[in-house]
C-alpha cells in the first residue's frame, strides 16, 4: 500500500491479498480522516490461517442475518476461516429427530452462507461433533444403544452402526460446503472404553482404541473428499500414538486458559505434526469476557504455536450452560485474535486499545467506552469472582438469593463489579452503533443487578446473625425495622427479574432463532421461585421475630430443594459418570476438576 500526494496504490498477487489491502486503507480513512499520511505498508501475516469457531449447539442458533454480518466483520479485519460447532443444529433430512426444536441450520442456509464467504475470502469449514458431546442425539430413544456407557455422551466404537449413522449425517452435512477440511472434533470423550467397549479398551488400550475411531472418521471423511481436522486433548495424553496418525490430519490444539508458556504447542511441533493452536475469547460462562485472561492466551499461544511451527490459529467462542451471553461481546476478543495472528504476537494490549474504539466502536482512541470494556474485564475476574474457564459474575446472577454459595464471596469485588457495571452503562449509552448499545447497556444493567444481588444476600445473612434479642420489645422494633428493610429490598431485587427476562429474549432474538432460549429463561423462572422460597421462609421468620422468638440465624430451616446452577449441572453430571464408571476410569482433567 503506497500513499504518496497524487495517489493510493494497493498492489498484490492475489485476489485476497488485494483485498485485505483495501481493508488497511480503510482503517487509515477510519483512523485519518480525509488526509492520509504519505507512506508505504508492505504488510503480511505470520499465520496464514485465521480463524474463529463459534459454538451454535449450546442454544443459540445465529439468524442468517447475524451470521452474514459476522463474516462482513472478520473479512473486514482479515480472519479468512470461519467454522460453526455443530452437535444437533443441522436439519439432516434422513434423521430430523436431532435438530428437532432447535431451529436448525439447513443444508440452503449453509449453501448461503458458504458462497457470502467465499466472496469475502473466509473459507467455511463444516463442523460437525463426532464422538463426544453428543447428549442430545444420545437422549433420543432411536440412538441410545449407540451410547457408550448411558452417559448419553459418546458414541460407542463397538458397533458398526456408529458408522454407517455418521456415514448418512455426512452424506446430508459435506456437501453444502466448498472447502476440503472437515472437523470432526473428538474432544473429552471422557467415557471412552468403558461400556460397550471396555472389552476392546482392555484388549487394545483407550488411545488405540481412540485412535482406531479417528481413522475410520477420516476414511468416511474422504469418501466425501474431505480432510480431517480434529482436537489435540485425548492424543496428547497417548503422544506415543500421534505418529502413526496420518500426516494428512491436521490437529488442533486447544487451551483457554492464560499461560506464560504453552508445552502442549512444543510437544506437537517436536512431534513434526500440522498443527494449529485454538486459544478461546473467554466470554463463556461468565456475563463479561474475562479480558485479561482472554489477551494473555491469545498472545501467548500464538508467540508459543509460531515458535513451534504452527500454520494457523483458530479462536474459540463457546456458549456453554445455554448461551446466554451476546454475540457482539465477542468482537474485542475477535479482533485481538486476529491481529496477533497476522502480526505474530506483536500487538500490545496498550496498542490494540487505541486503535479498537476508533475502528470498532466509533469513538476517539482512549473514550470512556474502551476504558469501561477493560475495567468490566477486570471486575469479573476479582478475588472469588474470577475461577478457571468461568467467572461467577454469571452464578451471581442465577444463585439463590438467601443461601447461595457466593454469600462467601468477597464484598469489596462485588461492589467493584456493581461500580464498575453502572460507569460501563453510562458509558456505553453513547455508543452510536445502536445494536452494539443495545446489546452492552443491557449487559451493564443484567451485572449490576447481579452484584447488587449478591450484596444484598450478604447483607440479609448479616442481619439474621446480629438481630438484638427479641424479649426487649425497644430492641424488637429495632430489629423488626432492619428486617423489614431488608426484605422490602429483596421483593424490590426480585421484582426487577422479570423485566430483564424480557429483556434477555429481546437481546437474544435480535441476533438469534429462538431455538433453544428456553435453557436460559427456564434458569430466570428457577431463580424467581427461589426468590419466592426465600421471600416465605423470611416472613416465617419475622412472624417469629415478632412474637418475641429468635430467628433461625444461619438460616438452617431454609431448605427450597436441590438447586444446580450453571456448572454446578456439570458437576452432578460428572458424579453420575462416576457412579457409571468408577472414578479411576475418569481422564485426568475430569480427577482434577473432581478434586
Amino acid at each position: 500500500l503506497e500513499v504518496t500526494p497524487q495517489q493510493i496504490v494497493v498492489a498484490s498477487n492475489t485476489e485476497a491479498v488485494l483485498f485485505y489491502g483495501v481493508q488497511t486503507l480503510r482503517q487509515l480513512l477510519r483512523t485519518q480522516g480525509r488526509r492520509i499520511p504519505a507512506l508505504t505498508i508492505r504488510d503480511w501475516p505470520a499465520l496464514a490461517h485465521r480463524g474463529v469457531m463459534l459454538d451454535i449447539s449450546r442454544g443459540k442458533v445465529p439468524t442468517l442475518q447475524t451470521l452474514f454480518a459476522l463474516v462482513d466483520g472478520l473479512a473486514e479485519y482479515k480472519y479468512n476461516h470461519l467454522q460453526l460447532y455443530t452437535e444437533h443444529t443441522f436439519s439432516f433430512p434422513s434423521h430430523p429427530a436431532i435438530s428437532a426444536g432447535a431451529d436448525p441450520l439447513t443444508a440452503d442456509d449453509i449453501l448461503a452462507l458458504d458462497r457470502y464467504c467465499r466472496e469475502r475470502h473466509i473459507e467455511l469449514v463444516p463442523n460437525l461433533q463426532s464422538y463426544g458431546h453428543l447428549r442430545r442425539m444420545l437422549s433420543l430413544p432411536q440412538y441410545a444403544h449407540l451410547d457408550e456407557v448411558g452417559w448419553q455422551w459418546s458414541l460407542t466404537p463397538a458397533r458398526e452402526e456408529t458408522y454407517r449413522l455418521l456415514d448418512e449425517l455426512y452424506a446430508e452435512f459435506l456437501p453444502a460446503f466448498s472447502s476440503r477440511w472437515f472437523n470432526v472434533n473428538c474432544d473429552e470423550t471422557w467415557d471412552l472404553g468403558t461400556g460397550q467397549s471396555k472389552a476392546l479398551a482392555q484388549e487394545i488400550g483407550k488411545g488405540r482404541l481412540y485412535l482406531r475411531h479417528i481413522l475410520r472418521l477420516r476414511e468416511l471423511a474422504a469418501k466425501h473428499g474431505r480432510r480431517i481436522m480434529l482436537w489435540a486433548d485425548i492424543l496428547l495424553y497417548h503422544p506415543e500414538l500421534v505418529s502413526e496418525l496420518p500426516s494428512d490430519v491436521l490437529l488442533l490444539d486447544w487451551w483457554y486458559e492464560a499461560q506464560d508458556r504453552y508445552p502442549s504447542a512444543e510437544r506437537l511441533g517436536a512431534l513434526g505434526r500440522e498443527f494449529w493452536v485454538c486459544p478461546g475469547t473467554s466470554s463463556w460462562n461468565t456475563l463479561f469476557p474475562r479480558l485479561d485472561n482472554a489477551l494473555a492466551n491469545i498472545r501467548n499461544f500464538v508467540r508459543d504455536g509460531l515458535a513451534a511451527g504452527a500454520t494457523g490459529m483458530l479462536l474459540t467462542d463457546w456458549g456453554d450452560y445455554g448461551h446466554y451471553q451476546p454475540l457482539s461481546l465477542s468482537w474485542y476478543p475477535y479482533l485481538y485474535g486476529v491481529a496477533t495472528a497476522w502480526t505474530g504476537a506483536r500487538t500490545t494490549p496498550e496498542e490494540f486499545d487505541r486503535a479498537f474504539a476508533p475502528l470498532f466502536l466509533s469513538r476517539p482512541a482512549g473514550d470512556r467506552s474502551i476504558q469501561a470494556i477493560r475495567r468490566l474485564g477486570r471486575a469479573v475476574m476479582a478475588p472469588t469472582l474470577g475461577l478457571r474457564n468461568r467467572s461467577n459474575s454469571a452464578y451471581a446472577l442465577f444463585d439463590d438469593p438467601l443461601a447461595g454459595k457466593l454469600i462467601a464471596a468477597d464484598p469489596e469485588a462485588l461492589a467493584e463489579l456493581e461500580t464498575a457495571a453502572h460507569d460501563a452503562l453510562q458509558a456505553w449509552a453513547e455508543l452510536p452503533d445502536a445494536a452494539l448499545r443495545h446489546d452492552y447497556t443491557f449487559v451493564a444493567r443484567l451485572i449490576a443487578f447481579a452484584a447488587s444481588k449478591v450484596l444484598l444476600s450478604q447483607r440479609l445473612r448479616r442481619t439474621l446473625r446480629s438481630l438484638p434479642d427479641p424479649s426487649e420489645e425497644a430492641a424488637r422494633s429495632e430489629g423488626l425495622a432492619r428486617l423489614d428493610a431488608d426484605i422490602a429490598a429483596l421483593r424490590a431485587s426480585r421484582s426487577q427479574l422479570a423485566a430483564l427476562a424480557r429483556e434477555f429474549e429481546l437481546c437474544w432474538l435480535r441476533h438469534a432463532r429462538r431455538s433453544e432460549i428456553h435453557l436460559t429463561l427456564d434458569r430466570f423462572a428457577a431463580l424467581d421461585r427461589r426468590y419466592e422460597a426465600a421471600l416465605a421462609w423470611l416472613d416465617e421468620q419475622r412472624a417469629r421475630y415478632a412474637s418475641g422468638s429468635p430467628v433461625d440465624a444461619e438460616a438452617t430451616s431454609y431448605d427450597p430443594g436441590p438447586y444446580y446452577p450453571l456448572w454446578e449441572e456439570r458437576l452432578q453430571s460428572i458424579l453420575r459418570l462416576v457412579d457409571l464408571i468408577g472414578k479411576e476410569e475418569l481422564p485426568p482433567d475430569l480427577r482434577q476438576y473432581l478434586e
